[in-house]
């Protein structure tokens, strides 16, 4: 044993000895006496005559020459006790890391150091039990009560600082069991039987090694506060910095906080994934990590510390009910207030931070999804590090979907991996899209390609696209309105190809939600994604979000539509909004839509022009005349005849008039005379 170790066992004897009850000897407490009679010699304490003297003959003198003897070997061993403290040893200079790290007080430190050497040291573990009046014949400890260690408390000792609420639990130091016995926690287990404590072998252990970057600054060209972000980071010197990166899962946050990291020459650490034994950490474990990181790679330089999934720290801080918060919300404050180092920290909700966080924040960051300019970029950047062979076809089907980072780089490695094809990619990069919302990504190609002269409005829409494509302006908005399959979304897909922009398509299934709030927050998000890739929104079913506020009968429907109406009216990029019942939206409406355009059924030319087109043969003329044919109609029915092999002219014609009368237009009676 050590003999810093020695003389802090001994600390913890004489102070527990310094009670008033021994002032007079403890002939009644074997268990201390046997303790004294294993261990003294071990502490350099005098000997301790043990015998009694009955040949005395005298009660009242045995336990008055008792008490002397008593009275003279403890004077003699609260001497020892005052010799000047030893230096100090490994366990020791461990404990005084985390009192550095964290700035624990005398007490704190006092009370860990206890704990540290109790548990790894079975003189000063029995020493605990039978103080406890407990007998020390038993298995060693990891674990103690507070009466266990208060009986060797020197006086100045704070037993706030054991509470639930107390700095030692709160750090993570620490952690109390449902019997509130205290013991380490395993963050703190580790450094403490490292055989090394240097900067550099604590941060390995307790960070690993700095994570590498596997995408380019320039994947992040979307991201506008990027350049600001680095500028930040390399200011940082002598002191922290603290910038918070938020969006959707796979968005590519923690790609770019590894990217952050090379662009500055810095290695990257996250911290509080893992335990020693690779399980999940608790939050207590994270924010000792968080700690000790912090404190590292202010002596280290070149650091930055990245905290994943922050919200799990943070959240509950803010509750205004006792039974729900989780940790202090003035300590998480100061924790973000006193990093000594740059930190990342990382969320998929801003909102479960709080805004006391967020206001502490040097920089927050929002991470969307990436156009599609960005994404092939990515796809093209991916697939050269492999061996898969992706053409110009693959590399742009790719790219057209609406993928973050993470999830082109997984789909492209995975396909890699098995030798897969740009096909196989696809396939893998479309089921990761759809798990997480984005619905059916692959649609049957359309069997008539969109033709503006096909489609009849009120309006001439080949020469309305030709004077928006020149215009100065992208802030466009519109109402495309008609029967279902007269080419509204198709035109409003025909403009954004105009305008070279990417299309973001949403449907109210999309924006809906039952929980109160949550539709005006998809709304919000349907904008924001759109001007962030730069794209052309088109809302699908558009009167179930722009509902006439006068009909409302819920609250919720007047909210979802104020906040329709604010975005479409501050919206940056073109959008329009499709509907089949232009009557049902909101007065207020009018006014935000630049373009109204009314969708009509075709006439005779647009009917004969579609169906050669489709069938590649004139049309008979019992068609022409049919009311409510539509493009659609002729999809439809040209995918019926390619999948049936049909060829005949009259069947064609005869499913057409199939779809018209299957409508609720063709079934109303005409009323006149």
């Amino acid at each position: 044993m050590h003999i810093h170790d020695r003389w802090t066992i001994l600390q913890y004897f004489c102070a527990f000895i310094s009670a008033k009850r021994f002032n007079v000897s403890p002939d009644g407490d074997g268990d201390i006496l046997d303790w004294i009679k294993t261990y003294g010699r071990g502490l350099r304490l005098p000997h301790l005559n043990e015998r009694v003297d009955y040949e005395l003959g005298n009660l009242v003198e045995t336990r008055r020459v008792r008490r002397e003897e008593w009275r003279v070997w403890r004077a003699a061993a609260l001497a020892r006790a005052r010799e000047i403290e030893p230096a100090a040893s490994p366990l020791q200079k461990r404990v005084d890391f985390f009192v550095k790290c964290c700035g624990l007080t005398s007490s704190q430190g006092y009370l860990l150091a206890l704990l540290a050497l109790a548990s790894r040291n079975i003189m000063c573990s029995e020493l605990l039990i039978v103080a406890n009046g407990a007998s020390h014949y038993r298995c060693r400890q990891q674990a103690f009560d507070l009466k266990e260690l208060s009986m060797v408390f020197r006086p100045g000792i704070d037993m706030r600082d054991l509470s639930k609420d107390g700095a030692l639990l709160r750090f993570g130091l620490m952690e109390m069991d449902s019997s509130e016995n205290l013991s380490l926690t395993d963050t703190v287990e580790h450094i403490l039987s490292m055989r090394r404590l240097s900067g550099r072998e604590v941060r390995d252990q307790l960070l690993g090694l700095a994570r590498h970057a596997t995408l380019d600054w320039d994947d992040f060209a979307h991201i506008g506060a990027r350049d600001l972000a680095a500028r930040i980071v390399e200011n940082s010197e002598g002191g922290g910095a603290n910038i918070l990166l938020y969006g959707p899962p796979g968005t590519g946050k923690s790609e770019f906080a590894k990217t952050l990291g090379a662009r500055v020459k810095r290695g990257v650490h996250f911290i509080g994934e893992a335990d020693k034994q690779a399980n999940e950490p608790n939050r207590r474990e994270r924010v000792a990590a968080l700690m000790i990181a912090t404190e590292l790679g202010a002596a280290a330089g070149k650091m930055i510390v990245v905290v994943d999934e922050a919200d799990d720290l943070f959240a509950g801080v803010d509750e205004d009910d006792a039974a729900t918060r989780h940790g202090s919300k003035v300590f998480m404050n100061r924790l973000v207030e006193q990093t000594r180092v740059p930190t990342i920290w990382i969320t998929n909700d801003l909102s479960r931070l709080g805004p006391a966080v967020v206001r502490r924040m040097n920089l927050v960051v929002r991470f969307p999804r990436p156009g599609i300019a960005v994404r092939q970029r990515i796809v093209e950047r991916v697939a050269s590090r492999t061996s898969i062979d992706l053409d110009v076809k693959a590399i742009g089907q790719l790219a057209r979907l609406p993928a973050a980072p993470a999830l082109i780089e997984n789909a492209i490695l995975s396909a890699a991996r098995m030798r897969g094809s740009g096909e196989e990619a696809l396939q893998i990069l479309g089921g990761g899209l759809k798990a997480m919302g984005f619905g059916e990504i692959a649609s049957p190609p359309a069997p008539i390609a969109f033709n503006p002269s096909l489609s009849r409005a009120d309006v001439d829409l080949r020469a309305l696209a030709a004077k928006i494509k020149a215009a100065p302006s992208k802030a466009l908005s519109f109402c495309l309105s008609g029967p279902p399959g007269t080419g509204k979304s198709a035109y409003a897909r025909h403009l954004a190809a105009e305008l070279g922009l990417e299309v973001l398509e949403k449907r109210y299934s999309d924006l809906a939600s039952s929980y109160l709030g949550e539709s005006e927050k998809a709304i919000a998000a349907a904008f924001e994604e759109a001007a962030d890739l730069g794209a052309f929104l088109i809302l699908d079913e558009a009167d179930s979000l722009l509902r006439d506020r006068g009909a409302a009968r819920h609250s919720w429907e007047v909210t979802q539509v104020n906040e329709m109406l604010t975005w479409m009216e501050r919206h940056p990029l073109p959008f329009a909004c499709t509907t089949n019942a232009p009557e049902m939206l909101d007065p207020a409406t009018s006014r935000r839509f630049l373009f109204k355009v009314r969708f009509l059924p075709m006439d005779e030319g647009q009917i004969a022009a579609a169906f050669f087109r489709a069938f590649g043969i004139e049309a008979p003329r019992s068609i022409l005349k049919l009311e409510f044919l539509t493009p659609g109609d002729f999809a439809i029915v040209a995918r019926k005849a390619e999948i049936l092999g049909e060829r005949d002219p009259v069947q064609f014609a005869k499913w057409l008039e199939e779809e018209v009368a299957a409508k609720p237009e063709a079934s109303r009676t005409k009323i006149g005379f």
